[in-house]
């Protein structure tokens, strides 16, 4: 009696890897897009934390503290102390500073400084920090009067964000 042969013939396995090679390519686009979103968000949660981590910070000191933000290619902001402290160099002032550079392909269009109390409160609703990927998707943080940090899709495109 012959048996049946084991395995996969030459053409076989040529086919296989040329399916598989296929649905690689089309899922790559997508696994950027999301890499891209991922960053995104990342961006903006950091801002909101660091907003939430100023105002308890504010409080537990009974002094306010400030953020500087500087919009454009090579944004920045900075958690400080004083009014004024540029997030642009490293200085002692600064409690807590993030850069572009640590978010790649997201960009800061446009935001403002704020000073966030001792008692927690905003002084002064400034105008909402808007993150921008290449691909066009946008997210917002806003600062309440109270000093609460809120994340939003202006566009309402982004999953898991309110329209603003």
């Amino acid at each position: 009696m012959k048996r049946p042969a084991l395995g996969l013939t030459l053409l076989e396995a040529m086919i296989a890897l040329a399916i598989v090679a296929l649905l690689a390519s089309l899922a790559v686009p997508s696994f950027g897009s999301a890499a891209e979103r991922a960053r995104l968000r990342m961006a903006a949660e950091t801002l909101a934390a660091d907003l939430g981590e100023a105002r308890f910070e504010a409080a537990r000191r009974g002094q306010p503290l400030h953020l500087d933000v500087h919009a454009g290619a090579d944004w920045c902001w900075a958690i400080a102390t004083d009014s004024g402290c540029g997030c642009g160099s490293e200085r002692g002032c600064q409690l807590k500073t993030e850069r572009a550079a640590d978010h790649r392909g997201i960009r800061l269009l446009d935001a403002a400084p704020a000073r966030l109390e001792a008692d927690g409160e905003a002084q002064a609703q400034p105008r909402p920090a808007v993150f921008e990927s290449s691909r066009g998707e946008r997210l917002q943080v806003s600062l309440s009067p109270l000093g609460r940090a809120r994340i939003c899709a202006p566009a309402g495109v982004v999953s898991g964000y309110a329209a603003c």
